[in-house]
């Protein structure tokens, strides 16, 4: 039932994606918005679990407080984990078998092969460009990141060694 309950969710992201790329005709594929859908989901589930949830029992503790019922306790049990057993396992299940999933372009490539060599200049040269471009972009967002660290998380600890 957990696993069905995961595919429920999926789908259901995936179903709000196609809806919302084609009512506002964007040129992103519907599974890619279902997915963002997804992710801004377990974000706001995130924001809510820090709030509701204390952070003793965020971390698997026990924390019993004496009038304590009804909705927030509800809410308590559906936050205390990360992301959904149900997702969970639905998405794990799909992980596991990712492998398959690649099938079908690689049958697509092999019988398509002469109008991919046709074009295999401009394909070389936009792969080329991407890779290039996520590279500089990574960088650039990693030095930022670096950048905004306190000057004492940068140091690292050094041992005082003594030798014999």
């Amino acid at each position: 039932m957990e696993l069905i309950k995961g595919f429920c969710v999926l789908l259901l992201c995936q179903f709000l994606g196609e809806v919302i790329g084609r009512a506002l005709v964007l040129p992103v594929p519907g599974p890619v918005l279902g997915m963002l859908l997804l992710l801004m989901g377990l974000m706001l589930r995130g924001r809510l679990r820090k709030r509701i949830v204390p952070a003793a029992d965020r971390e698997g503790e026990a924390v019993r407080r004496d009038g304590d019922m009804g909705q927030r306790q509800l809410a308590r049990a559906l936050l205390r984990e990360r992301v959904p057993g149900s997702l969970r396992l639905a998405s794990n299940g799909l992980l596991a078998h990712l492998s398959l999933l690649f099938v079908p372009a690689g049958v697509g490539v092999m019988v398509h092969f002469g109008l991919i060599a046709r074009d295999l200049m401009p394909i070389v040269i936009t792969l080329v460009v991407s890779i290039a471009v996520t590279q500089l972009v990574t960088a650039w967002l990693l030095q930022r990141l670096i950048d905004r660290r306190p000057p004492a998380a940068l140091q690292t600890p050094q041992r005082n060694e003594v030798s014999s």
